[in-house]
């Protein structure tokens, strides 16, 4: 399935593409770990109340509910797509400025598909996506503000970083994340629904 073979190599467009799937993923995933622009013990927020200003709004660490497996559904500025995670193993499908590709990552293994051709990136990444213990261990003390229902659901908001997290009251899964400069949102769905991702069904050759 993974043979190599030759062909008319388009580097500048591959590598765009390349870019834009792990960067638009890595920049996502960077909101939600609290990797930028984290408030010390002797900066509090606004989220979160001191000894004088007790609340009966629950916090993150709380109401938080994550599986292994879910899809999400992103709008950001460069285009939109779908990530399909299926326990670490994701596969996406996005539309970057007009064009479709598809990228895999299985285990430490990544496939990238353009134009009915696959390849195989050179220095594939082993970190997660998301980390769900961050969000709690960083973000776990925000308290959830007011929030309008989203598709007919009751949710909590919580500020969390440089964005913010709704997540349903019913069952604590975040339903939306959306950043504060309106640059981009992301849906979730399907929780614990997905099925295993397997590799594209096609020749791939190393770039």
């Amino acid at each position: 399935m993974n043979s190599r073979r030759g062909y008319t190599d388009r580097p500048r467009r591959r590598q765009f593409l390349q870019l834009a799937a792990v960067g638009t993923i890595g920049g996502f995933a960077g909101c939600l770990d609290g990797s930028d622009d984290e408030p010390t013990d002797d900066e509090p927020t606004d989220d979160e109340p001191t000894d004088d200003e007790p609340t009966s709004e629950p916090e993150l660490r709380d109401v938080l509910n994550w599986e292994s497996s879910y899809v999400m559904e992103l709008t950001v500025p460069l285009g939109s797509g779908t990530i399909t995670v299926y326990d670490g193993d994701t596969y996406t499908a996005w539309t970057v400025n007009g064009v479709e590709m598809e990228a895999y990552r299985i285990g430490t293994d990544e496939y990238i598909v353009v134009d009915e051709e696959c390849f195989i990136p050179t220095g594939s990444s082993d970190e997660d996506i998301f980390e769900p213990e961050r969000l709690r261990d960083e973000f776990g003390s925000v308290t959830a503000t007011k929030a309008e229902p989203i598709d007919d659901q009751d949710v909590y908001r919580f500020e969390v970083d440089d964005g913010y997290l709704y997540v349903r009251t019913d069952s604590g899964y975040p339903i939306r994340f959306e950043s504060k400069d309106a640059s981009g949102a992301t849906d979730f769905h399907s929780w614990g629904e997905p099925d295993p991702i397997s590799p594209p069904d096609m020749e791939c050759v190393e770039q």
